[in-house]
């Protein structure tokens, strides 16, 4: 085990639990559930999405984003129509006055932002994502491969 790495991988953690709860606090202080800021998000960054879709981006349970799609329908905040690859999967678009609630929560988070990044940097700001990017697709891969592995391990000593 290389603990300068693991330290690094903890500090990167911890840095990252941090920024999360600081954004929920964010929240919390608006008066807003962390999950509707979630999935705020991901309806800004995209014409429509499917709650499955969400669940990816954000990292954040089914549960979660259902109770919230079910409340932005009752608010007439989300149209949800069929998907013709899976109609299982409606895809999501938010309405006018969507739009409307959206920009009104979300606004204390963009003016926050920009004064981030304005602090920190666009060449920083840059790098950070490259290396967070990268750092997760690494990650990813390795336990691709320890599955695997660990199948091949178990499937061997069923033989034996």
């Amino acid at each position: 085990m290389n603990l300068k790495f693991e330290r690094a991988l903890e500090s990167i953690a911890s840095s990252i639990s941090r920024i999360t709860g600081l954004y929920r606090q964010l929240a919390q202080k608006n008066g807003v559930l962390y999950g509707i800021v979630q999935v705020l998000y991901s309806l800004y960054f995209r014409d429509e999405v499917t709650q499955k879709q969400i669940c990816e981006s954000c990292e954040i349970p089914k549960q979660t984003v259902n109770n919230v799609i079910r409340l932005f329908k009752k608010e007439n905040y989300i149209t949800l129509d069929a998907n013709g690859t899976d109609n299982r999967q409606k895809l999501i678009t938010l309405t006018p006055s969507g739009k409307e609630y959206m920009q009104e929560i979300l606004e204390p988070y963009f003016r926050l932002n920009e004064k981030v990044f304005d602090r920190i940097g666009s060449e920083l700001t840059h790098q950070l994502v490259e290396g967070l990017t990268t750092l997760g697709d690494a990650i990813e891969l390795e336990m691709e491969l320890y599955e695997v592995s660990s199948k091949w391990e178990k499937k061997a000593q069923k033989e034996n």
